[in-house]
């Protein structure tokens, strides 16, 4: 009888450590998933920056070229308006 207590108590022990070490290797792979999702989190916020960024430059760009291109017209009217009152 005390040899068969030993004996389960034994086995009980054993199961336990292996579901330890089950634990302690499913939080150390979670803990992998975890960095690896953040690390994929970062460059995918970084990307929406730039992006974002990209398309405020190319807004600021279409406009400044949107008042370069009405400034020569304007210059370009006066000059002809200033013509036609040499010609009188």
């Amino acid at each position: 009888m005390m040899r068969d207590a030993f004996t389960t108590m034994t086995m009980m022990s054993r199961a336990a450590s292996a579901r330890q070490a089950a634990t302690a290797f499913s939080c150390a792979r979670a803990a992998s998933h975890t960095a690896r999702t953040l690390s994929l989190d970062a460059i995918l916020m970084a990307s929406i920056i730039i992006c974002a960024l990209l398309v405020l430059v190319s807004i600021l760009g279409l406009r400044i070229s949107l008042l370069a291109v009405l400034l020569v017209l304007v210059i370009t009217s006066c000059s002809r308006v200033q013509r036609r009152a040499y010609l009188f």
